[in-house]
């Protein structure tokens, strides 16, 4: 079997790095790195620091099999240096003929890098979703879409934004969403075609307590958690969280309306986006490839031919 060739790019700049992996023990490209070799074991991965000055990756992009781009920590609206280059990446991206794929940030950057808008949160209580995202509802359209295989029609899933899309763009299809904002999407881009979610299939509960804890003073003074208290006790419930976990009365009152009994731990669109996006446009190449070898050897023999004669 072929190796699939995995390009990650980290969405989040040097500081949040580190203070992630301070906290949650990866960055989000380092968890990502981890869940896709617990997918497939015929990968090759390369991380890539988008954000950062004089960065690039170390192949053209037509020679990667799939570009994931991960979440951030960062706000589109503060359009930093490194947001700008992300932005910017995302449109070669796009020309690449690549296969691409974003989870939070990575869908935000994908929306405007396509001409639409993301924002803060315009819902009712001024905030985004921490630590899950509740009754995200597929479309008639995710219903039929790859990306969503092996999804119930209303699932709930780990989610940490607080900035949403506003505007769609041109060649955007949306798969899911909930009462707060849209969940998933595709684009159709100038070459590649690009799968996203506003959700994180890629999260673990250990990973979501440690983002918890270590963004803590600004969750409690977003309003997401009442205080610290509060705060350090649905952490300790998150921590448990995974296959097999069975939910109590008192977790169900700490980490609120989520109904554990159908939770899905799997990362599912990642498993679907690797089988279903990733994997056929890499045969595919690989038969163009083929196909131009053949004709090459034939022109090189039709011209032999021609000067023995």
């Amino acid at each position: 079997m072929t190796t699939l060739r995995i390009l990650i790019s980290e969405g989040n700049e040097c500081s949040d790095r580190a203070r992630l992996i301070s906290s949650a023990g990866h960055s989000s490209s380092g968890l990502c790195d981890r869940v896709l070799h617990g997918i497939r074991s015929d990968l090759k991965t390369e991380i890539f620091f988008a954000a950062d000055e004089a960065q690039r990756p170390k192949k053209p992009l037509t020679d990667y099999d799939g570009i994931l781009f991960t979440g951030s920590m960062s706000n589109i609206q503060d359009m930093t240096d490194g947001t700008r280059r992300q932005i910017a990446f995302m449109q070669k991206a796009f020309t690449s003929g690549t296969p691409l794929f974003g989870i939070c940030w990575g869908l935000q950057l994908a929306t405007v890098a396509a001409g639409g808008q993301v924002g803060p949160s315009g819902a009712a209580d001024g905030r985004g979703e921490w630590p899950f995202a509740h009754r995200i509802a597929l479309t008639p359209a995710g219903r039929d879409h790859p990306m969503h295989l092996n999804r119930p029609n209303v699932f709930d899933s780990y989610a940490f934004h607080s900035d949403v899309i506003f505007d769609l763009p041109p060649g955007a299809t949306v798969t899911a969403r909930n009462g707060r904002c849209i969940q998933a999407l595709e684009l159709q881009g100038q070459k590649s075609v690009f799968w996203g979610v506003q959700y994180h299939p890629e999260a673990d509960g250990a990973q979501a307590a440690g983002f918890t804890c270590g963004f803590a003073p600004a969750l409690v003074e977003a309003g997401y958690y009442p205080d610290a208290d509060t705060l350090s006790a649905s952490a300790k419930v998150l921590r448990r969280l995974g296959p097999g976990y069975r939910p109590n009365a008192e977790d169900r009152d700490q980490l609120g309306a989520l109904s554990l009994d159908r939770f899905d731990f799997a990362p599912v669109e990642l498993v679907n986006w690797l089988q279903h996006h990733v994997r056929p446009a890499q045969a595919r190449r690989q038969d163009r490839q083929c196909t131009d070898r053949r004709r090459e050897r034939g022109c090189n023999h039709w011209k032999e031919g021609n000067t023995r004669r």
